[in-house]
């Protein structure tokens, strides 16, 4: 499941602040990395609602939107102006 977070994803994430300098047509590896976090964050989500645990299924779900949330981060960085 963790292996969609690739290397260059994670490059991506890790300097953000320096591709957020870049132009918009520069921060494209932010737009990779934010359709990753939400392949893995609806991947978490669907296996939580197999949980039986309340507070599995709450944790993973947290985990999930967490993921989302930094996803739209990274959107947000390649709409916004240098």
């Amino acid at each position: 499941m963790y292996d969609t977070v690739t290397p260059e994803m994670i490059d991506a994430i890790d300097s953000v602040k320096t591709l957020a300098d870049q132009p918009p047509q520069q921060r494209q590896k932010l737009g990779e990395a934010a359709r990753g976090l939400e392949r893995l964050a609806t991947e978490i989500a669907s296996q939580a609602l197999k949980l039986s645990d309340p507070m599995l299924r709450q944790s993973a779900t947290t985990v999930a939107d967490g993921l989302n949330a930094a996803a739209q981060l990274c959107r947000n960085t390649i709409e916004s102006p240098s």
